[in-house]
């Protein structure tokens, strides 16, 4: 049995769980560290990558139980998808300790009996370089190059989809190539705490990477495989230009102005500016139909042309984008990313599949104000994807709603998610 020792500086444990080592510190930001580990029990003593969330007192209990939520989010999406498929790090280990607190210069005597909580998650290690660190050494990419790693992490997307679950953090960071130049997709948004994000509610965080995260995203609404479509583009226009999100937003912060700085493809550009859509209902809305336009050309002339419009987003959160330092946006240590304390924004919304039934409360259709029904069109969007105007048409024609509570009723039969049909009921009448 391995004995339990303790940092002499800082308190924190030297052997974690009988097993591991933290051995060198990767990175490090506002509710943790990550370091390279070594594991003890292994028959080669393999390495693994140890990643700490420490639980600070200045936040709010609200807040704490949504931190804690979204790493062990974590844990179960390594552990249920790692095993499944080679690109995906496999997850050894999760567990909480206790250790002495620690306060100035040295950790209090344990006759105090103050502790700290530590939560540790162990995942597989990649040997490589990420995506940033590869552009900062080498440079901006080529089209040829950036369609290389398409062909690896779209199939990669479509596998997670494909399971309910969502990336929610994709950038060059989160992009691992290994020494046989194989993609990984790491850090499923829920360790990389943002430490200088804004808040929209006083109990709740802004996640996702500011600059890489959709509006969606940032205004803590529901999430979607088009989201993580849209922060792929985001990553490729820096991969192909060598700038930061902000240099590539025009000077109102509400449209991507990436082309005059590199050169791609005529199939190849449109395909970046229809993920880079601001409104979710515009992109593309599977890695599927990405792949259909770029790798089966055949499919290209409907594809590019066709969309469903969605509901409009409150640009002034594109704005804020533009305020946020370029190299804050680009550099790993920040901690940037996080995962959703915000219930809307945790799980994913599949379009649902429906039948109306005809007129339910009569066939004389009344006249709604058309401000109310652009509001139910614009949470239920988020809700439910680019199929938003298409239920609203049918529950006016079919169900005739007289009031705005019939409307709402209606509207929330159509949401297959229990928890968005309350969700998108409290938003309304709110």
């Amino acid at each position: 049995m391995v004995q339990q020792r303790y940092c002499a500086a800082c308190t924190m444990p030297l052997i974690l769980d009988g097993r591991y080592v933290p051995l060198t510190r990767l990175g490090g930001g506002a509710f943790g560290t990550t370091f390279l580990g070594l594991d003890l029990r292994s028959a080669k003593e393999r390495h693994c990558v140890i990643k700490q969330l420490q639980l600070k007192s200045n936040l709010t209990p609200s807040q704490v139980e949504g931190v804690k939520k979204a790493f062990q989010r974590e844990a179960e999406i390594l552990e249920t998808l790692g095993d499944d498929h080679h690109q995906i790090p496999t997850l050894y280990a999760y567990f909480g300790l206790t250790a002495p607190a620690f306060f100035g210069s040295k950790p209090l005597t344990p006759q105090t009996n103050e502790t700290e909580e530590f939560i540790y998650l162990v995942q597989e290690h990649v040997a490589g370089q990420d995506l940033d660190k590869e552009l900062r050494q080498k440079g901006k990419l080529s089209e040829t190059e950036v369609m290389e790693i398409w062909h690896q992490v779209l199939p990669i997307l479509r596998f997670i989809h494909e399971r309910g679950a969502i990336h929610r953090d994709i950038k060059p960071s989160n992009m691992m190539r290994d020494r046989n130049g194989r993609i990984y997709l790491i850090d499923f948004g829920a360790v990389k705490q943002v430490t200088t994000g804004i808040s929209l509610q006083s109990n709740s965080l802004v996640f996702g990477t500011l600059g890489f995260a959709p509006p969606e995203q940032i205004a803590g609404k529901q999430v979607f495989p088009a989201t993580d479509l849209y922060s792929l583009a985001v990553t490729t226009i820096c991969l192909l230009t060598g700038k930061s999100p902000s240099a590539l937003l025009d000077a109102g912060g509400d449209s991507w102005n990436w082309r005059p700085h590199t050169q791609v493809s005529d199939r190849f550009g449109q395909v970046l500016d229809k993920m880079l859509e601001f409104i979710p209902g515009k992109r593309f809305q599977s890695a599927d139909a990405v792949m259909a336009i770029l790798f089966q050309p055949q499919k290209a002339s409907f594809e590019l042309n066709h969309a469903v419009p969605g509901a409009d987003v409150d640009r002034r959160n594109l704005r804020n984008l533009r305020e946020i330092d370029e190299t804050a946006l680009v550099q790993s240590e920040d901690f940037q990313s996080l995962n959703s304390v915000n219930p809307a924004n945790a799980e994913t919304c599949l379009p649902p599949h429906f039948n109306s039934p005809k007129h339910p409360f009569g066939k004389q259709q009344v006249s709604l104000n058309p401000v109310l029904i652009e509001r139910c069109r614009e949470e239920l969007a988020y809700l439910i994807g680019p199929i938003a105007n298409l239920v609203i048409e049918e529950v006016l024609e079919d169900k005739a709603p007289a009031s705005f509570q019939q409307l709402v009723d209606a509207l929330t039969e159509e949401i297959p998610d229990p928890q968005a049909a309350l969700e998108f009921r409290r938003k309304l009448f709110s």
